[in-house]
């Protein structure tokens, strides 16, 4: 099936394709990355209409902040073939953690530009934007990303799914999958300085981060992000990092067989950008 006609979610499995990067080992590690999450508990869905997002975000504001528009199809350029949205479902169906990416053509432009001009937020930013809303970038990485780019975020664990290991798994298989889907030149996201503190950069797989993003007068009437980002020879080695350590995570927790699956089973996707 077509992606840009899928609206309602479907197992990650049917949906995988490895067309970019090393075929073999991300396709190995998307594959056992949803069978770890498989024996947490919960299985991987994913979907191309990210208004989802926004309906699940409504429906849980006690454990999670509103989300900036950017992910909107409503309010910003969002195009369902460039986009997907993972959902973890538990044994009764319940929605228990979700996030997103969204392909970004920079070609000619930059992040901090499109980002201060509001182009990323709003389809019209002259007539969608706030009268007050604002955002500065001072991250010094900024400027540099350009190309094809794919924002993560969207990220949210209900509360009782908390702790359970999904957030050393999930948000690197997004990462992956964004980059074997568009062959991303670039991956990047947004987060807070809090959960930077508490160590969740190591658990996202990710080396660092540079302040800041700083948004006023729109979703929020005040919040400043950290800007993280891996390049494409980054994603590439880290794939194999990030399939040594899941590996690990396996090796204590459960004594079962490795996986019968083959990474040449993964269903292969034409070479067309999207």
């Amino acid at each position: 099936m077509p992606r840009d006609t899928i609206t309602e979610p479907v197992r990650f499995t049917e949906e995988l394709r490895v067309q970019f990067g090393p075929k073999r080992e991300i396709g190995l590690f998307l594959l056992q990355g949803d069978r770890a999450l498989t024996e947490m508990g919960v299985r991987l869905y994913v979907s191309h209409d990210l208004s989802r997002l926004y309906e699940i975000n409504r429906r849980h504001l006690d454990s999670w902040a509103p989300l900036m528009p950017v992910f909107d199809p409503a309010r910003a350029d969002v195009r369902a073939d460039r986009a997907f949205m993972f959902e973890l479902h538990n044994d009764r169906g319940e929605i228990v953690a979700t996030q997103v990416s969204r392909l970004l053509d920079l070609t000619g432009t930059n992040l901090k530009s499109e980002m201060e001009q509001l182009r990323l937020f709003y389809r019209d930013p002259a007539k969608q934007a706030g009268p007050t809303e604002r955002i500065e970038i001072t991250a010094p990485k900024a400027p540099e990303i350009t190309g094809r780019v794919a924002l993560s975020g969207g990220l949210w664990y209900r509360p009782d799914w908390r702790g359970k290991g999904i957030s050393r798994v999930m948000p690197r298989m997004t990462r992956t999958f964004a980059y074997t889907s568009w062959d991303t030149d670039y991956v990047i996201s947004f987060v807070e300085q809090g959960p930077v503190d508490h160590g969740i950069l190591n658990q996202y797989g990710l080396p660092g981060s540079e302040p800041w993003v700083k948004i006023r007068d729109s979703y929020k009437p005040e919040t400043d992000l950290l800007l993280t980002w891996r390049h494409k020879p980054d994603i590439v080695s880290d794939v194999s990092v990030y399939l040594a350590d899941l590996n690990k995570r396996r090796e204590r927790v459960s004594d079962v067989p490795e996986t019968q699956n083959s990474p040449e089973l993964v269903r292969q996707g034409s070479s067309r950008r999207s």
